[in-house]
């Protein structure tokens, strides 16, 4: 370790001297993930040598597979080009006091020449976007440097309160239609490639939602002030993989949610360079992660899932703040009716397979006054997904029913393949499955269009369509109101 480093680390054992176990639990998920890896490798049978044993205290799930090659490259980070990755990455292994790796080269080199996908329909190899892309573990150094500075951007230590719900209206005084496309921020071929469909509909959309993630960590921009604390080749990803692959006939017309990878450098890109400019695409949202849009008698209700998660686990799960947040205040001063409410957020109710339900739909469950919304479309699993209505899972511990239309929307640019984990579920009607062209494993990207119909004034009629480049025609389409 150079003087440089022993000084930088030395910086952060004092900002982190109360935090230490905090460091202790992103330690052992770092670990737990890599042993998730191996395991589905052995699985699949494509493991060399020895199945190792163990971390201390693993149980499945404990980890992320997401994250699976992060102690590897904490432990050769010359597998990098840039020395500053290289720098950060052998401070943050001594930070965490991280044991050496249990995977070897020629296991890590699979990935390299070959291509999984994972039972989510994750594609597990190092094309980028694919999990094991390095950028990921560029974005998880920046989470890292955001956890130990706390750089989170915060006004007065929360979100900026949200405006008051903004009424829309179509082309057609009688409808409207709003474009929900979710984990969209790649600045991809694939991502420009489902915008261009988007605004390419015979009868374009009115309006355009994101549901939350731009890649690899929303990033802000070299002109703002923060961005020194980041790792240089990492900057500019907001205005570059988001704003700029923005159609700009849709300004004032955009919105779109805070999200798990934008949190990994303080949401400073989405609120500095996406939401703060005056003359944003996005000026509409009046600069808060939270938006109500009212359409007569029916709201989208749309929450920030991601500012008040936490840092043990990458913001994977979702929250949307306790009883004293700024945003459960706001959606209770709305006084909402629950039956003619729509919710938008970035993370998800349910796991992939529909088998448990996580807490951030009781949370959502309790802003409503204990009641549960008519509908509710997500991101964050890369995959696009009708659930069947009602919705009823019965485990081991969770006993629950709903009414709630149940949607995944997040599958707007990222590589993935068909989910094997929800073939044949029973709570699962449709999943995206349109076939790229062979050898690739990997399905169309898309997006879903909600269309509200009004009739004397009220609304009569609401429609889903999920589509993807591969047709001008819907992949899937139904009528959620009336039932």
């Amino acid at each position: 370790m150079t003087t440089e480093q022993k000084l930088k680390l030395s910086e952060f054992k004092a900002l982190t001297a109360d935090r230490q176990e905090d460091l202790n639990k992103v330690a052992a998920y770092i670990q737990n993930s890599e042993y998730e890896l191996i395991l589905f490798m052995v699985q699949q049978n494509v493991w060399t040598g020895a199945i190792p044993v163990q971390p201390p205290g693993f149980t499945p799930g404990s980890g992320s597979i997401e994250l699976g090659l992060f102690l590897y490259w904490f432990n050769n980070p010359n597998d990098f080009k840039d020395k500053e990755i290289i720098f950060y990455a052998e401070l943050f292994k001594d930070l965490f006091s991280l044991p050496p790796s249990s995977i070897t080269f020629p296991n890590y080199n699979f990935f390299a020449v070959n291509e999984l996908i994972y039972s989510d329909g994750s594609v597990l190899s190092m094309e980028q976007y694919a999990n094991f892309d390095q950028g990921w573990f560029t974005a998880f150094i920046n989470l890292l440097i955001t956890f130990v500075y706390k750089l989170w951007y915060t006004v007065n230590g929360d979100i900026p309160v949200p405006a008051p719900p903004v009424k829309i209206q179509g082309a057609n005084p009688n409808a409207v239609s709003i474009a929900l496309v979710g984990d969209w921020g790649a600045g991809n071929t694939a991502a420009q490639g489902v915008m261009n469909q988007i605004t390419s509909l015979p009868i374009p959309p009115d309006y355009i939602i994101h549901l939350g993630d731009v890649y690899y960590g929303g990033t802000p921009s070299t002109a703002d002030p923060i961005s020194s604390k980041y790792l240089k080749a990492s900057l500019n990803e907001e205005v570059n993989n988001f704003v700029k692959g923005w159609k700009t006939q849709y300004s004032g017309k955009s919105f779109t949610l805070n999200s798990n990878h934008e949190m990994y450098s303080g949401a400073n890109g989405l609120f500095m360079d996406v939401l703060l400019p005056n003359n944003s695409i996005f000026r509409s949202q009046g600069k808060s992660t939270a938006f109500a849009l009212k359409y007569a008698d029916w709201t989208i209700l749309a929450l920030d899932s991601a500012f008040y998660g936490t840092t043990l686990d990458a913001f994977m799960q979702g929250f949307i703040g306790d009883a004293s947040s700024v945003q459960y205040k706001w959606v209770k001063s709305l006084n909402l009716n629950p039956a003619k409410t729509i919710v938008l957020t970035h993370h998800t109710g349910i796991s992939l397979d529909a088998s448990e339900v996580y807490p951030l739909w009781d949370q959502i469950r309790e802003v409503l006054g204990g009641n549960d919304p008519y509908a509710w479309y997500w991101g964050h699993a890369h995959n696009g997904i009708v659930y069947k209505q009602p919705l009823v899972i019965n485990n081991n511990v969770q006993n629950f029913s709903s009414q709630t239309f149940a949607r995944c929307a997040g599958h707007g640019a990222l590589p993935y393949g068909v989910a094997s984990s929800i073939e044949g579920v029973a709570n699962v009607l449709w999943q995206a499955s349109s076939p790229m062209p062979a050898p690739s494993k990997q399905v169309y990207n898309g997006f879903v269009v909600l269309t509200l119909t009004l009739a004397n004034g009220t609304v009569r009629m609401i429609d889903e369509d999920f589509y993807d480049p591969s047709s001008i025609d819907p992949k899937w389409g139904l009528t959620i109101f009336p039932m």
